[in-house]
């Protein structure tokens, strides 16, 4: 019965020892996915800041280009209406000075569309830039500019930024 006791004590120490193994590789493995979630966690929340910044920006960058499109439109129809070897200096230096301003305008959001994440959003904002674009030579011309169009446009591509904002947003509240 000795003999018993003695090889149960070494039982008892390998077993000890083994179980002392086993719960540190548990506890290594768990905290070896905690970090990994926190990791993952962290990384998605640098990626919605990120959107959520430039999309805020591209929205009002967006909104500053339409508005620079607005002021640009009366010096161009009165310069447009105006023969050419007649036209107003005052007109004239009007025009240049909104066409420089729409110019930057442009600039900028043409610099920040590439950063926006969601394909969908990024092209309705392409579309609605696009329309911009191509207004001030309709204007210049003297042809009629189909403002109700850009109006759908633009409209589109801002419920499409609000949208994507407020899902972000939603996704943060469920974190």
């Amino acid at each position: 019965m000795e003999g018993w006791k003695f090889w149960w004590g070494i039982a008892a120490f390998f077993l000890g020892g083994l179980a002392t193994q086993l719960n540190g590789w548990l506890t290594y493995r768990r905290q070896r996915r905690d970090r990994a979630e926190d990791a993952e966690d962290a990384l998605r929340q640098r990626r919605e800041e990120f959107e959520l910044q430039h999309l805020m920006t591209v929205n009002d960058l967006l909104r500053d280009y339409w508005e620079k499109l607005f002021e640009f439109s009366r010096p161009a129809e009165a310069v447009a209406r105006q023969p050419r070897g007649s036209r107003e200096e005052e007109d004239v230096e009007a025009l240049g000075r909104a066409h420089n301003a729409l110019m930057a305008a442009e600039v900028a959001v043409h610099g920040r569309i590439g950063f926006i994440l969601s394909d969908q959003v990024r092209e309705a904002v392409e579309r609605a830039v696009e329309r911009i674009d191509r207004a001030p030579t309709v204007l210049l011309e003297g042809e009629p500019f189909d403002w109700e169009e850009l109006a759908g446009v633009m409209e589109t591509a801002y419920d499409l930024i609000a949208a994507r904002v407020r899902a972000l947003y939603a996704g943060r509240a469920g974190s």
